[in-house]
């Protein structure tokens, strides 16, 4: 792969992620696999970048703890753990990246709706266990739960925009910690670590970035983050039928 492009795609995504909370793994994922990388050499290019990101964004924000988290941790990263196993080893048989793009676009177009919000929110505050445990499934199957994890996230902090990203970089945070941990157990010996000083361009971005954050009222924010959501649903579509 071109350097050049390589470069330049990793850029906007950390500009996006450092900004929105979401991105790299959102976006990343798709545009890696069709440019050729597997899935273990996707996650771990993307994943160091994506951590070191959302801890600053975590840690950035001065929030008690809330009972999502505690609520997340028990019943999203179990079902993460036993799913990323799954794919690790069966691989080239699973493959539900058709459905998740489904119910994604579908998912985001209810949250950008505003006559359809009020009733999502509700559904989601409902269902939030079980939701939680779907979550953690498909982004343990596929890498591409952080677009649920991000509508899950506006949705029950009723669009605040701290909030919603305080709760989307903890998500990634410990999601990734855990999918890295368990990459370099399984594929140490098949992963290439040379290019872990992309970390480094995080550290360029994403302080200035952070201006650009604090001008962006609530609504705008809900929507873009479905907004990106909505595309990624999208991109997930035209990966699924037109790449072998």
């Amino acid at each position: 792969m071109d350097l050049f492009l390589e470069n330049l795609i990793l850029l906007i995504l950390i500009i996006i992620q450092s900004i929105f909370g979401i991105g790299l793994l959102l976006l990343g994922t798709p545009t890696f696999l069709l440019l050729g990388y597997d899935f273990s050499s996707t996650l771990n290019f993307l994943l160091p970048s994506s951590i070191v990101i959302s801890y600053l964004q975590f840690s950035s924000l001065k929030i008690p703890p809330k009972k999502i988290i505690f609520e997340y941790n028990i019943f999203c990263l179990p079902f993460l753990v036993l799913f990323l196993l799954l794919a690790l080893n069966f691989k080239e048989i699973l493959n539900f990246k058709f459905y998740v793009a489904i119910f994604l676009i579908i998912s985001s177009l209810l949250a950008l709706n505003k006559n359809t919000y009020s009733s999502l929110r509700k559904n989601i505050l409902k269902y939030k266990k079980l939701i939680l445990i779907f979550i953690g499934s498909v982004h343990g199957l596929t890498n591409m739960g952080g677009g649920f994890l991000t509508i899950f996230s506006s949705l029950i902090n009723n669009s605040d925009k701290n909030l919603t990203r305080y709760f989307i970089s903890y998500g990634y945070l410990i999601m990734g910690l855990l999918q890295y941990s368990i990459l370099i157990w399984l594929e140490y010996r098949n992963l290439d670590f040379s290019k872990i000083y992309y970390i480094f361009l995080v550290l360029i971005i994403y302080f200035p970035s952070q201006k650009i954050f604090k001008k962006v009222n609530n609504f705008l924010f809900s929507k873009i983050i479905s907004i990106i959501a909505l595309f990624y649903g999208v991109i997930i579509l035209i990966f699924n039928f037109f790449v072998v």
